[in-house]
């Protein structure tokens, strides 16, 4: 429990303050262990300073205009969304749009002094990381102060940060040079969290105003901070006597950074959740499009399952669940009824415990407040599941996994079977010791499949091979990293057969995913450098384009074909593709003219073409037109 510290008359204000802040004392007494939590943190993720950037560090670091200016791009990123860095303009690609601009304004200020460096982005990465296991360590140690000081290896808090530092579903928080703005958030929150019971125990005002500033420098990261309006009054009633009306009062700063978070993102994004009410129908950031209610929440429980089992047996990892890695099922598969039951039970648990202040409840509260609203539940994020989501919920897991091996597991060994505590302990301890064994050396394995394009993707290929984005983007890395730089033909035409593969896998799973298509057509272009069959290329464009009219690299390559293949196979495709697919299937004249107009480059004079030409503008109702094309049929 939380106890008001009582300090001498002579000391000043001041020094009441750094005393409580800082609270030297503490950190004398368990600097063995504070120390032995920041080198396991810095050591199992020092490797990652030699790599590369990858995956969405292009988002917010290696291709973002406003990052690339250092500190003259920091005004652009407060007052613009996230993506619009990286886009030239604001896309609404999610639901709800993203604003965190904290975490890219260090980005910024990180290539002010250093440019792209890799070294410098991923050593921050692994420090802010080591620094958040000793601030969570402090944390766990004002709900449980230290009895025993020379057993501080058997401690609650010390083990409960030890399974959270080592725990594998991290690794992509800390590998992956994006995830700095998880890191930062669960920093900010801790930080406010830390305040707050600072003010309870000192009543100096101050620190409610530090817990607002942190708390609103933690949702300028990311706005799934919110969950701690409820986890930080959570933790006063669990771990403090103090009144109603007193977490009442400590919660009004973080109110006023809640409020005027969403106030400024807004004003920034335009709206709150949705563009005008636009539904996002990209499945590859709207999953659960088209789908009904009764297939969505049963898939999206179908993943809290999953990330249940993730916590507990954390095999396979993967960086990609995107469609269809995940099945959509409905409520009559098991894979959904049974994690149903699951949460209801642990919410039964948790309001049994609540007035009784356990910490089985309190832990569970924990992990689904903080889950909550990257769950799918309450509204779309843009994805199935993500074990980044994992990064703040696992706080509960690790402190309850450590309290029931710790503490409720030694108490029933003696109770049924021992009388020495001692002994007792010491196999809880050996209980506990399997999981962090277990969970560093998965870590150690996960770590490098982050080292650069290639690794990532081939592990998420194979871990994920049901996911349209995983082979794509697998495919795409090869064309980029193996085949282009090849210079003997033979490894090129394997290596192509390679890429075809994978991309033929990602359009199996998703027939109309755009960046899969456009893979598709640099593909079926290099195999006909090889190969010259003209017919083979026409019939995959067609296959192509009847999935997405528009694919720039085709037309593209229609132009650069004009001259340089038969006439008449290109013009006949122009008309199949033009004239009888948009301009009589689909009447979509605009793309029907367009497709023409590639086989009038190759066959000026071709009667049909022309012919069709003429029909669409009559068609459409531009007579003028109409006539010039139908005059030059000879």
């Amino acid at each position: 429990m939380v106890k008001k510290k009582s300090t001498k008359k002579h000391n000043t204000k001041k020094q009441v303050l750094a005393n409580s802040l800082f609270d030297n004392g503490f950190w004398k007494r368990n600097f063995l262990a504070g120390t032995i939590l920041f080198l396991i943190a810095i050591g199992l993720y020092a490797y990652t300073t030699t790599f590369d950037y990858v995956l969405d560090d292009q988002i917010v670091l290696t291709n973002n205009s406003f990052t690339k200016k250092g500190f003259d791009g920091i005004h652009d990123i407060m007052i613009k969304e996230s993506f619009v860095g990286r886009f030239g303009e604001q896309k609404n690609l999610v639901a709800g749009a993203r604003y965190r601009p904290l975490s890219i304004v260090s980005f910024a200020i990180e290539y002010q002094f250093f440019g792209l460096n890799t070294v410098v982005s991923h050593a921050i990465n692994v420090l802010l990381y080591a620094l958040l296991g000793l601030l969570l360590f402090r944390i766990f140690s004002l709900f449980f102060p230290q009895k025993n000081a020379s057993a501080w290896y058997f401690s609650l808090p010390f083990l409960a940060t030890l399974l959270f530092i080592v725990h594998p579903v991290h690794t992509e928080v800390v590998a992956n040079v994006k995830g700095r703005d998880e890191i930062m958030t669960l920093l900010g929150v801790l930080g406010a969290l830390y305040c707050t019971f600072k003010f309870v125990s000192t009543n100096n005002l101050l620190f409610l105003f530090f817990s607002g500033c942190t708390f609103f420098l933690a949702l300028l990261s990311k706005e799934n901070a919110l969950t701690f309006l409820a986890v930080i009054p959570l933790s006063l009633y669990f771990f403090t006597n103090i009144t109603t009306k007193k977490i009442a009062l400590s919660l009004i700063p973080l109110a006023i950074a809640a409020v005027a978070y969403l106030w400024i993102r807004y004003l920034v994004i335009g709206y709150f959740l949705s563009n005008d009410g636009a539904p996002i129908t990209d499945i590859m950031n709207n999953p659960f499009y088209g789908l009904s209610i009764n297939e969505k929440f049963a898939t999206v429980f179908y993943t809290l399952g999953l990330y249940i089992k993730l916590l507990f047996f954390p095999h396979p990892l993967t960086h990609d669940y995107y469609p269809y890695q995940i099945p959509i099922i409905n409520w009559g598969d098991m894979r959904a009824i049974i994690p149903a039951i699951i949460h209801v039970g642990l919410g039964i648990i948790a309001l049994i415990g609540l007035r009784k202040k356990t910490i089985l409840s309190y832990s569970i509260i924990v992990y689904l407040a903080t889950l909550s609203i990257v769950s799918n539940v309450p509204f779309t994020v843009g994805t199935f599941m993500n074990e980044r989501f994992l990064f703040m919920p696992s706080i509960g897991f690790c402190l309850v996994l450590a309290w029931l091996l710790m503490e409720k597991l030694p108490a029933f060994i003696k109770k049924s079977y021992l009388k020495n505590q001692v002994i007792a302990s010491y196999i809880g301890l050996g209980v506990l010791s399997i999981f962090l064994v277990g969970f560093t050396f998965k870590t150690i394995d996960r770590v490098p499949d982050w080292k650069n394009r290639m690794t990532l993707n081939l592990s998420g290929a194979s871990a994920s091979p049901n996911s349209a984005r995983a082979n794509c983007f697998l495919g795409t890395a090869i064309f980029e990293t193996e085949y282009k730089p090849a210079t003997d033909n033979n490894q090129k035409r394997e290596l192509i057969k390679e890429i075809a593969y994978f991309i033929d896998r990602a359009l199996e799973i998703h027939p109309t995913y755009g960046s899969a298509l456009i893979m598709h057509s640099g593909v079926v272009a290099e195999e006909y450098r090889y190969d010259r069959d003209l017919k083979k290329l026409l019939d995959e464009f067609y296959f192509i384009i009847t999935r997405k009219s528009n694919v720039p690299f085709v037309g593209e390559y229609l132009t650069h074909l004009s001259s340089r293949a038969d006439q008449q196979q290109l013009a006949d495709f122009a008309y199949k593709i033009g004239y009888q697919y948009f301009g009589e299937t689909k009447k979509d004249y605009n793309n029907a003219i367009k497709y023409l107009n590639y086989g009038l480059e190759a066959a000026p004079n071709n009667r049909t073409l022309l012919q069709s030409m003429g029909n669409i503008y009559q068609l459409m109702g531009d007579n003028q037109k109409a006539s010039t094309y139908f005059s030059k049929i000879r």
